[in-house]
């Protein structure tokens, strides 16, 4: 378990540290020179767990207390779930006091602990004064029920009580959920002589052992747009100052690397995690409380972990959030962070230097367009009250198929198929990388019959139509590994049919009468004389077939799949097109495009004809246009 002081410059953090564990904090030289810290320090307390009967360690991180070096303050407690704030007993609560309660209050610590320290410079009367205001100001903060301590670290008074309040703080700290990856927020990098590079910082969550493999995630190349990371292993552990082979979430950790990385490659705010992120996080959607009023495209800093960077803040359901209200709101970063969901963010004013507020991170991929529509925003309120992965997962996969990959490095979850599972009332099904309910493969297979059903409407005069074609007006946008898998049990069901490449519905079928059999032979014999595209009149003039007549006949084969109308009257066979098709898919594959003299060449025919099959082509989904060129968009239709 890991402890950040926080409070006014001068008031004891470090002498208060050194008092619990013997360790001095400042371990620069000008801190000591200057008797002030100014970088983060670390300090252990050993102690015997009553829960375990083992030898446990509680760690500390000392924050400065100056307001110049706030940021390296916000680097220490961004890290931590447990917080103390240390109010000098002859002063009282200061400016930075304040300030580094609302930064507290704002990141949600799990405990607050106030510790009132120089108590051998006060009366008993001024410290009960001091804890009564504390107490209601904490209350009004929200801190329903602070715990108080009074300590004096020249005189040893009150230091065991604290001390043993502290150690049944750690034994009955909550446990991190095991399926999470392991996260390390690096604040120090230096090399050791005989071991190598380095690197510290607090274990935000998951577990490691000596030996394992870690993803270094360098903020420098995602401002650049990379998301490749680099593969370090392991070669041995400090956990809470101690030499061990494991290390786990909330702990002060240590970590000797080797791989092809060196010290100027690490800089504060980096990472060393399990789970690579797979995107550059450059705008996430977060539940905004407001610490003073925020007005819509604010300009922000945004503290996160153990860096920072700015950005502008959209609110998302009005212009303006007043002071103490919560809201959705959109930030987006001038400089990429590396996020998971549920990460808290703390947003402070650059000019003003106040803190805004705090963002708690509901959805790291939000959509270019729609974000205030009535339904995302019923969307976005819902997810917000949830917390726990499975609880998030089961709450995504509701509204819409998701991701395994994404969902992997969104919750920083290696296991998420695991989680997913236990959903009794709506059955998961996988296909390929996707996840989706028993509901949502219904609605859309429904969704595909129905869309069939209504171009069967549209287009009497055709069978059917090809795969890429029927997932465009059916099922756009969706992943097509799980249209794929459901159009295939609709096709095993013979709720579809497949006729010579067209897809139907079964209910979409005709059948010729012995004198239309009899009519289609003659037609066939003609058209194969002349693979070039044939009007009704001339069909029905050549074969001497009522023209009327024939024109009814060619939508009946039309429906079956023998002819095709490239335009209306106008007809080729299903051979011909097969062997159009083909040459068209040859010419593109050699060289990328067609145009409309290459088809003119590739077919003997006029321009006029020409370009009226490239279009029905195009109509078909089988091409699609460029400018003024062609190329192949479902190049499995029209196979023989």
């Amino acid at each position: 378990m890991i402890i950040a002081t926080a409070g006014h410059v001068d008031h004891g953090k470090t002498h208060l540290l050194q008092a619990l564990t013997g360790t001095n904090a400042d371990r620069l030289p000008e801190e000591q020179q200057r008797g002030l810290t100014i970088d983060l320090g670390y300090a252990f307390m050993p102690y015997l767990s009553a829960i375990t009967q083992q030898q446990e360690t509680l760690g500390f991180i000392d924050v400065p207390g100056h307001e110049k070096f706030l940021s390296n303050m916000l680097a220490g407690v961004g890290t931590a779930h447990h917080a103390m704030l240390i109010v000098a007993g002859d002063e009282g609560m200061m400016a930075q006091s304040y300030e580094h309660l609302a930064i507290l209050r704002l990141l949600a610590m799990d405990s607050l602990t106030v510790v009132i320290t120089k108590s051998d410079l006060t009366t008993v009367e001024q410290q009960q004064q001091l804890e009564a205001q504390l107490t209601q100001l904490l209350f009004q903060q929200g801190f329903i029920e602070p715990q108080i301590f009074h300590c004096s670290a020249i005189t040893g008074d009150g230091i065991d009580t604290l001390q043993q309040h502290l150690i049944a703080l750690c034994d009955s700290e909550k446990q991190q959920q095991a399926q999470q990856g392991f996260r390390l927020a690096i604040d120090r990098a230096f090399h050791v002589k005989g071991a190598g590079l380095v690197v510290t910082g607090t274990a935000l969550s998951g577990n490691i052992a000596v030996g394992d493999s870690l993803q270094f995630v360098s903020h420098q190349k995602l401002k650049q747009g990379q998301t490749q990371t680099k593969t370090v292993r392991i070669k041995g552990l400090h956990a809470q100052g101690n030499t061990a082979q494991t290390a786990t979430a909330n702990q002060r950790v240590a970590i000797n690397i080797v791989g092809d990385i060196d010290k100027q490659d690490l800089n504060r705010g980096d990472w060393l995690v399990e789970i690579a992120p797979n995107t550059v996080i450059k705008r996430v959607t977060v539940a905004l409380t407001a610490n003073t009023d925020i007005k819509h495209w604010q300009t922000v800093q945004v503290f996160h972990a153990a860096t920072h960077a700015t950005g502008h803040i959209a609110l998302l359901e009005t212009d303006e959030v007043k002071a103490g209200n919560s809201a959705l709101a959109e930030i987006t970063f001038d400089s990429p962070l590396c996020l998971a969901e549920q990460d808290r963010l703390l947003l402070r004013d650059p000019a003003l230097k106040t803190n805004l507020g705090s963002g708690l991170v509901i959805d790291l991929l939000p959509p270019n367009r729609g974000k205030r529509k009535p339904e995302r925003l019923a969307y976005l309120t819902q997810r917000a009250t949830l917390h726990a992965t499975k609880d998030i997962v089961a709450f995504k996969l509701a509204n819409k198929p998701q991701s395994i990959r994404e969902l992997t490095w969104q919750h920083q979850c290696s296991n998420i198929e695991q989680v997913t599972c236990h959903q009794a009332d709506n059955e998961i099904s996988q296909y390929g990388d996707f996840l989706c309910t028993s509901t949502y493969q219904a609605q859309l297979q429904q969704l595909i019959i129905e869309k069939l059903a209504q171009y069967h409407q549209q287009e009497n005069d055709h069978i059917g139509l090809g795969k890429d074609r029927l997932y465009r007006i059916a099922a756009l946008n969706q992943p097509t590994a799980i249209f794929n898998a459901l159009l295939t049990q609709l096709l095993a069901q013979q709720r579809i049919i497949n006729t010579r490449g067209w897809l139907h519905l079964a209910s979409h079928q005709l059948q010729l009468t012995e004198q239309e059999q009899n009519h289609w032979i003659h037609v066939a014999q003609m058209m194969q004389t002349s693979q070039e595209p044939w009007w009704v009149r001339d069909l029905a003039n050549a074969c001497d077939i009522d023209e009327d007549e024939l024109r009814t006949l060619s939508y009946k084969l039309a429906q079956l799949g023998y002819i095709s109308a490239i335009v209306k009257d106008r007809y080729v066979t299903h051979e011909y097109l097969i062997h159009i098709a083909n040459a068209v898919r040859k010419h593109i594959e050699q060289n990328q495009k067609l145009e409309t003299a290459d088809f003119r060449n590739l077919s003997q025919l006029g321009r006029k004809v020409a370009v009226q099959i490239l279009e029905y082509l195009d109509k078909i989904g089988f091409t699609k246009r460029k400018f003024n060129y062609r190329e192949l968009r479902d190049e499995d239709l029209l196979k023989g």
